[in-house]
């Protein structure tokens, strides 16, 4: 028997639907008004399989490209990304080492598909382009610009891959205090978004720290209409790319995937994906992520390298919570930490052999110059 729930939300999708389907009916007879734009997004494959993956809606105003810093221009470019239009239902031709394939997008805009991997592929070369374009169609006026999008291909030699959690894991978000959440999600711009010391460095120290380039994944709880904001964050913070495991806020018939849920199964997917690939699990004390974490490792015990969880509660009953997953984890002869900070993270990683020492010193100085405090006391003591 169904929840209530689970009935309000089955008939806000109906609703929900039957209105997309009139708007979707009027713009294919009138013709849309806006330019339409393709949007790519970072995807990811193997040796034998490319997962090819974006959304194409109505061009908005460009986002985050305005002379001048302001709360009203940062709300306007929220809004724009929370009230975007998507396309459904268009064809598209999406062309990749000389191999074309037809995607078609989805009632919310998306589309995902999944081709061979180009036999003349270099193994050397680790972000692969592909083309997307749509040929013409009746409910066409103007065709959207052609654009490319990237696909990040490991090398056979990898050893680990990483997947990491956003909101407060890189970015502080406070994603318990909604309130507080509400502001930063949109009254910041990604240049004033502020990432945890050190992580850039942390991460490039993952990525690197192999013989060959080791690959990242985000899998967040937050929408995709965030991917555009969230993607310039991390080139602004020299944060590595990679793909982006996000969720659609839309309401569906079958419900939405909670955070542990969709954080669960798309981390499966991608251990499925690679299975020659250990993994490095990154995320914060503030919502389930030591759950679900705990979760994976129960189904994949000799894959998981390292879990570091970012330490951002100060209730003393939930540290005491992560501390009974991570006993759990020590069973299977895995180290989950609850960290302070990416030092400590680091430094673990450092001393398992997953990074280098001078890496290290890249994470140590970062904080120093973070915090000018911490940096007085470091040359105090220093011999």
């Amino acid at each position: 028997m169904a929840t209530w729930k689970e009935t309000i939300t089955r008939i806000g999708h109906s609703v929900e639907t039957h209105f997309d389907h009139l708007r979707y009916r009027l713009k294919n007879k009138l013709g849309y008004d806006q330019p339409l734009q393709i949007v790519p997004y970072l995807s990811y494959g193997n040796q034998e399989t490319l997962i090819l993956r974006g959304r194409v809606l109505e061009q908005k105003d460009d986002l985050d490209n305005k002379d001048e810093e302001s709360t009203w221009n940062n709300l306007v470019d929220a809004y724009q990304r929370f009230a975007s239009d998507e396309i459904p239902h268009l064809n598209l031709n999406i062309q990749v080492g000389g191999q074309q394939v037809v995607a078609v997008t989805d009632e919310e805009g998306y589309f995902k598909v999944s081709v061979p991997t180009p036999a003349s592929s270099d193994v050397q070369t680790f972000w692969h382009d592909f083309d997307i374009s749509a040929p013409p169609q009746d409910m066409l006026e103007k065709l959207p610009e052609p654009v490319k999008g990237q696909v990040c291909i490991p090398h056979p030699e990898c050893d680990i891959a990483i997947v990491s959690d956003i909101d407060d894991t890189i970015v502080v978000t406070d994603a318990n205090n909604l309130l507080t959440m509400a502001r930063l999600t949109f009254l910041e711009s990604p240049a004033s978004r502020l990432p945890f010391a050190g992580v850039g460095e942390l991460y490039q120290a993952l990525t690197q720290g192999g013989k060959v380039q080791r690959p990242i994944f985000y899998v967040s709880s937050s929408p995709w209409n965030l991917y555009d904001f969230l993607v310039d964050f991390m080139r602004i913070n020299q944060i590595p790319l990679g793909p982006l495991f996000l969720r659609d806020w839309g309401l569906h018939a079958d419900g939405m995937k909670d955070h542990k849920e969709h954080k669960t199964s798309s981390i499966l997917s991608l251990m499925d994906m690679y299975p020659n690939l250990n993994f490095i699990l990154i995320g914060d004390s503030g919502q389930k992520d030591p759950e679900a974490f705990s979760t994976i490792l129960a189904e994949k015990p000799t894959r998981i390298k390292a879990i570091y969880i970012r330490d951002v509660s100060s209730e003393e009953a939930r540290d005491e919570q992560v501390e009974a997953l991570a006993a759990k984890a020590q069973q299977q002869q895995v180290d989950m930490l609850l960290v302070a900070d990416s030092l400590m993270a680091a430094e673990h990683a450092a001393s398992k052999g997953y990074i280098s020492a001078e890496a290290v010193n890249a994470v140590r100085n970062a904080l120093l110059k973070h915090d000018p405090q911490l940096e007085q006391i470091e040359q105090a003591i220093r011999p």
